[in-house]
């Protein structure tokens, strides 16, 4: 049964009470124990709450619910805040991480909220505070997952995607490719093949989830890597929920060496969601400064999601691009040094238009062997250094695909918490 979660919700006259009750599911076991229609709060009172997280719900651009989050965080340390509000435009997000917003929601106008937006906020409070209770902490054989970001379009995400997991898989590790770009995602399409079925067929084919389902949903490619296609369309999105999107990570970091989930360029629930089950994080930019300015907000924007900066990696694309700017330009304004350098090659054009990532198709190539550098980030360590021949450890399998044993890994949706 789901642990009993108790709120304080504090809103200003711009979100009334009954729009915030509507964004709770019934029988979530999360109960609203007090409301109070003003941003300012009692310091005493509020010490005596037993409560378990603050809920605040505001207008646009809330100046009064920024310095209420920060002042909760005085007066309540370690207790979680989540934040609904109208905007959840990418300057109110840093401000609000800033403070210490452990999530922001955006709201629904209502009258009638949908059950989506609904299991939405829920999710929001329950991972809010089961971060403040354990941590986080992932199982020690636990698959590696690497979400791809980039906050601005066309930085070679998708490019960086791609190459990353056909070199993993290449060497022999278990690979999946999440396609997380869910109204324009063209994984596929990169990688050659056809999305007979994607990630909104699985997220609306009823039933549980487990291993041997989500297997059945995979795309496979013959480099051996496995491949979670976007929807076809862009209004198949919708269907696609954050909870649904964990229970898949999780179900997938129990079955593959590497899971690596390429994002759409923005900082959306699901992006969220995957930064905060990610075990790595590449940053993509490009060579000039608009899309250096967006990675250094992007990097600003992991490190007030308290994101450890070891576990970030940085790469550059088209770094030997003569645009004005060099590479000493690119370390001042992203603030540390990239760890790839991708040159600009017309092979990766090429490798686009014919579905072939380069680090298969070009091997030899300049941009291929950048690539293949940064696989090595993920899987060069002390002891495969010292014995190379050694095979991978393999993440130990929960179940045999076809045998629906008792044993088998099987989530149900509505209990993803």
């Amino acid at each position: 049964m789901a642990r009993q979660i108790a709120a304080l919700v504090a809103h200003d006259e711009a979100v009334p009470e009954t729009l915030i009750a509507a964004h709770i599911p019934d029988g979530a076991g999360i109960e609203l124990v007090a409301m109070s229609d003003s941003l300012t709060l009692d310091a005493d009172a509020v010490r005596r709450a037993d409560v378990d997280l603050l809920i605040v719900a505001c207008r646009e651009h809330s100046e009064e619910a920024l310095m209420l989050v920060q002042w909760w965080h005085e007066v309540h340390p370690g207790r979680p805040v989540v934040m609904l509000s109208h905007d959840t435009d990418h300057s109110f997000v840093q401000r609000a991480f800033a403070v210490g917003a452990d999530d922001l929601i955006v709201l629904n106008p209502g009258p009638y909220v949908p059950e989506q937006t609904r299991r939405e906020v829920e999710f929001a409070i329950r991972k809010a505070v089961a971060r403040n209770v354990v941590g986080g902490e992932r199982a020690p054989d636990a698959g590696t997952l690497i979400g791809v970001l980039g906050p601005k379009g066309g930085t070679g995400k998708t490019v960086t995607a791609t190459n990353l997991a056909s070199a993993l898989a290449r060497r022999g590790r278990r690979t999946v490719l999440v396609d997380l770009d869910l109204q324009f995602g063209d994984v596929a399409l990169a990688m050659g093949i056809a999305p007979e079925v994607t990630i909104f067929d699985l997220a609306v084919s009823g039933g549980s989830l487990d291993s041997e389902k989500l297997d059945d949903f995979l795309l496979r490619h013959p480099s051996g890597l496995r491949v979670l296609a976007a929807p076809v369309r862009p209004d198949q999105a919708t269907s696609v929920t954050r909870e649904f999107i964990l229970a898949v990570y999780e179900l997938l970091r129990r079955e593959y060496d590497f899971i690596v989930v390429d994002t759409p360029p923005a900082f959306s629930s699901e992006v969220v969601a995957t930064i905060d089950s990610s075990t790595v994080v590449c940053m993509v930019g490009m060579l000039d400064a608009l899309s250096l300015k967006n990675a250094r907000l992007g990097l600003e924007t992991l490190d007030l999601m308290n994101y450890a900066q070891d576990k970030v990696r940085i790469v550059l694309n088209r770094a030997n691009t003569a645009v004005g700017i060099s590479e000493a330009d690119a370390v001042m304004i992203l603030g540390r040094t990239p760890d790839v350098l991708v040159p600009s090659d017309r092979n990766v054009a090429t490798s686009l238009n014919d579905g072939a990532p380069v680090v298969l198709s070009q091997r030899r190539s300049d941009v291929a062997k950048a690539f293949e550098s940064l696989a090595d980030l993920f899987t060069i360590t002390p002891e495969t250094a010292l014995f190379p021949d050694r095979k991978p450890r393999r993440v130990r399998r929960r179940g045999r695909r076809r045998a629906r044993a008792a044993s088998a890994a099987e989530i149900e949706l509505s209990q993803v918490q």
